[in-house]
């Protein structure tokens, strides 16, 4: 049974799975999916994280918590911060924490139609967390150190392996 050939869009085909398809065909890989999967669980946590510090911040100016700060500070020998400016440091990386997982929505949302911008940012991502997992290990936090590399390596591998790469390829082609 012959098929008629393909034009346009349709022409422009990939090796992937052991055949050859059309852009238009190709389906998102299951690596694809488990990243982005994992970009939302990390949003998700992101915006807890966020919503507490904020909430956290919002219970010290409430209470006598940012005077109490500030005494420990002093006591510390350090008299360049103030109470109120731990409190604001505190909110601040609440809504911070917020736009990440912002951003994380949206690249998940990128990642998942096969733009490799976001599949970069996503690489940068994980190479921070990776830094910051292997920051843990001068802490004497082996399994936390242990669990974060080994987290990331995986969301690398996982961005670039073969099935990845060709998505993205196709999704890149099927653009211009």
């Amino acid at each position: 049974m012959s098929s008629a050939p393909l034009t346009g869009r349709r022409a422009i085909c990939s090796r992937w799975g052991g055949r050859a398809r059309s852009v238009a065909a190709m389906s998102r890989p299951v690596s694809i999916t488990i990243v982005v999967v994992l970009q939302w669980v990390a949003a998700l946590v992101a915006v807890i994280s966020g919503f507490d510090l904020i909430a956290a911040a919002y219970e010290m100016r409430q209470g006598d918590v940012a005077t109490q700060i500030e005494g420990a500070l002093v006591t510390q020998g350090v008299v360049d911060v103030t109470g109120r400016t731990v409190v604001v440091g505190v909110f601040v990386a609440g809504v911070l924490l917020l736009a990440i997982a912002f951003v994380r929505v949206m690249v998940a949302v990128y990642l998942a139609r096969g733009r490799g911008w976001a599949r970069i940012v996503v690489a940068v991502f994980a190479l921070i967390n990776l830094v910051g997992g292997l920051a843990y290990l001068f802490e004497g936090l082996w399994v936390q150190a242990v669990l974060i590399t080994v987290l990331e390596v995986v969301v690398l591998y996982l961005l670039f392996n073969a099935q990845s790469s060709a998505f993205i390829r196709a999704r890149a082609q099927q653009e211009s």
